[in-house]
């Protein structure tokens, strides 16, 4: 029988490579804003300290969804909301000028990724219990 522990392992590594994803994009732009910008094409902020910032919170982020990666079940509001978050953070890409849509696309894929495994593994856990 899969406990709770083995059917919350694809969300845990969904999650673990989003973080990594936020930490190192974070950095990228924090370091290097202007060249990751002119990737995504984006117009340059002026000054560089805007797009510094929003390396710094995706960092931040990064760390916010620990908890929900080490233990989702003990952690389900923060689960919930990181799915939530990046959902409208797709929305936001999506509809910011420019149309950015190389991060609503890295958004949107994440939160489908998470909520079906999160989905998936929330499901499994409760069909276990008697």
């Amino acid at each position: 029988m899969q406990t709770s522990q083995d059917s919350f392992r694809t969300y845990r590594r969904v999650m673990q490579v989003g973080i990594a994803l936020n930490v190192l994009i974070g950095l990228w732009l924090w370091w290097w804003p202007a060249s990751l910008l002119e990737i995504i094409r984006a117009d340059l902020a002026a000054p560089l300290t805007w797009p510094r910032y929003a390396g710094l919170a995706m960092l931040a982020m990064g760390l916010l969804y620990l908890p929900a990666a080490l233990a989702p079940l003990h952690n389900r509001l923060v689960a919930l909301l990181s799915i939530l978050f990046r959902g409208l953070f797709a929305l936001f890409f999506l509809f910011a000028s420019g149309l950015l849509w190389l991060p609503a696309l890295y958004e949107a894929v994440l939160a489908v990724l998470q909520g079906v495994t999160f989905w998936r593994g929330w499901r499994a856990d409760l069909m276990a219990k008697p």
